[in-house]
């Protein structure tokens, strides 16, 4: 019992011993298998005073070997940081790249938008031009300038189409020829709107001059007078659109009114009856060429010579055509409105009763027939049946004719008789 103890504590000796031989033994192996895989290595160098050695042992190999695997480490750690700095910058490239894209879609979304609205304003500055067009050809066609007359809609005002944010520059500077040719096109209706208004009133004036009420000859008449070839058709009046641009929209009905009322002096007797003008007895009391007493002289004598040609002072109706009277053979032509035309003292007639007439036809020729002194024409112009005094009528023929031929579109200088026509401007 008493030397287990000891027993005990001597084989772990042996044990450690043991252990730490193979310890050794393994550790010699690995030594030998360095210095075999790693011999020595001296190197030379040769010099002009001599050779140089060094010895490069197993010790400095693996020292060296250590050293490399530390800067490979160093490398891989470094090129793994160096991958990913240039990790973040592609990302932040990316991040750029997609901004710029970003902005090219905006811009080519108010480039599109930009391009609408100089298509539109384009377009409604062409809208008002054949508008602007239409109303100054000769011919005007009150039912076509309402259909191009241009409206509120036509994206025509300044601003009317958006366009993208952050392109307002670029659209300004496109669109500022543009506004020019609208503030011309603007300035061009304010001025013709003006005119009609003053040509209105100017016409307006004539026919007060003429003893008629501007509204009587606007208003519908009890007598339609026929057009050679003959008229007809329904009832359309021209409709002034609510949703038109208002300066244009006044212009239209300012020319409206205008066309309407130089159409209404169609009816009014204005064309010299005779060739040659001059006055041998005036409209009103006079002494009685028979009787010496005092009496109503109904209308003007125009002298001429036996055989002259006699024109219709406005385009008509023949009423009557034959002797009458006192008148001797006699045409009468109703013009509308009330308003007839007599002619007396006739050598020939040469239209009849329910026959169209123009203005400037030639109707009949002067003589000296029924209760006449001589060869002259007894010339009248009735309102309602009833005698006014001709005077200012064939006083403001230039004046009237130029109205008439404004009315109805034409610039020619001559009438139909081949009379040359006394038109004037107002």
């Amino acid at each position: 019992m008493v030397d287990q103890p000891g027993g005990i504590g001597c084989g772990r000796n042996s044990s450690g011993n043991k252990a730490m031989k193979q310890g050794e033994g393994a550790f010699d192996r690995a030594a030998a298998t360095v210095r075999r895989a790693l011999p020595d290595h001296v190197f030379a160098w040769h010099r002009p005073g001599g050779v140089t050695t060094i010895k490069v042992g197993t010790r400095t190999q693996i020292m060296a070997i250590g050293g490399a695997a530390l800067i490979v480490g160093w490398l891989g750690i470094a090129t793994q940081t160096l991958v990913s700095g240039q990790t973040s910058a592609d990302a932040a490239k990316t991040a750029e790249l997609t901004r710029m894209q970003g902005q090219l879609a905006r811009m080519k979304a108010a480039s599109s938008a930009l391009k609408g609205v100089v298509a539109d304003r384009a377009a409604a500055i062409e809208k008002r031009q054949a508008f602007l067009a239409a109303l100054l050809t000769p011919r005007r066609d009150l039912a076509r300038l309402a259909v191009l007359l241009p409206r509120l809609g036509d994206a025509s005002a300044p601003g009317a189409v958006p366009v993208a944010a952050g392109f307002t520059p670029g659209r300004d500077i496109l669109l500022e020829p543009f506004r020019k040719l609208e503030a011309d096109q603007l300035a061009f209706v304010d001025k013709a709107t003006f005119a009609a208004e003053a040509r209105l009133r100017d016409t307006q004036s004539l026919v007060r001059r003429l003893g008629l009420d501007p509204e009587r000859l606007l208003a519908a008449s009890t007598f339609t007078t026929p057009a050679a070839g003959g008229m007809g058709g329904p009832y359309l009046p021209v409709a002034t659109p609510a949703d038109a641009e208002p300066k244009f929209r006044s212009l239209f009905v300012s020319w409206k009114k205008l066309k309407a009322m130089e159409a209404a002096l169609t009816v009014v007797p204005s064309f010299m009856p005779v060739k040659v003008v001059g006055y041998s007895s005036g409209f009103g009391v006079r002494f009685d060429p028979f009787t010496g007493i005092s009496a109503m002289h109904a209308g003007v004598d125009m002298p001429g010579r036996q055989g002259d040609p006699i024109y219709a002072a406005a385009a008509g109706t023949v009423s009557l055509a034959g002797w009458s009277g006192a008148y001797g053979n006699c045409v009468e032509v109703a013009h509308g409105k009330g308003l007839s035309t007599r002619y007396g003292h006739l050598s020939a007639i040469l239209v009849h009763p329910g026959e169209a007439v123009h203005q400037g036809d030639v109707i009949a020729r002067m003589g000296s027939t029924g209760r006449s002194t001589g060869t002259h024409l007894h010339y009248e112009v009735r309102i309602d049946s009833r005698a006014v005094n001709p005077r200012p009528y064939l006083d403001a023929s230039d004046y009237v004719l130029a109205a008439q031929h404004q009315a109805a579109g034409s610039d020619d200088s001559a009438d139909r008789s081949g009379r040359p026509a006394l038109v004037a401007g107002l």
